[in-house]
């Protein structure tokens, strides 16, 4: 399928476009309307996170993925490494969507770039 969308997250409405975005991918790719949900809060979750960034719009990315045979949807973008926390303890906003969108798909992970930056992929497998 080979499908990609970016959204630029700067307010509250660029978090209602990325859930979206999301939703319709998912729904395209044949995900069962509750996978739909969990896949579209998952997206505005993250793009919630984003949108504490100060230094103007941060990129999101939904595309679909496959591994070993599997068709999948992911959710891709750079985040302030202070908006996420590995112990879980820290309880801001930002900590706690971060947490929550990992909640709802079948894989996350958080590669560390820089000191200020780490790359988030979230995935949710096509059943």
């Amino acid at each position: 399928m080979d499908t990609e969308t970016k959204v630029y997250i700067n307010n509250d409405l660029d978090i209602a476009l990325a859930r979206m975005q999301a939703r319709d991918l998912a729904k395209k790719m044949g995900f069962s309307t509750a996978d739909q949900a969990r896949i579209s809060l998952a997206a505005s979750e993250l793009a919630r996170v984003l949108s504490w960034t100060p230094q103007g719009p941060s990129e999101l990315i939904i595309s679909d993925t496959s591994r070993n045979g599997h068709q999948g949807l992911q959710v891709v973008c750079l985040v302030e490494r202070e908006h996420i926390s590995a112990q879980g303890v820290d309880t801001s906003v930002p900590n706690k969507s971060f947490a929550g969108a990992c909640r709802l798909v079948d894989e996350s992970s958080v590669d560390v770039k820089d000191d200020k930056q780490a790359l988030v992929t979230l995935i949710k497998w096509l059943n």
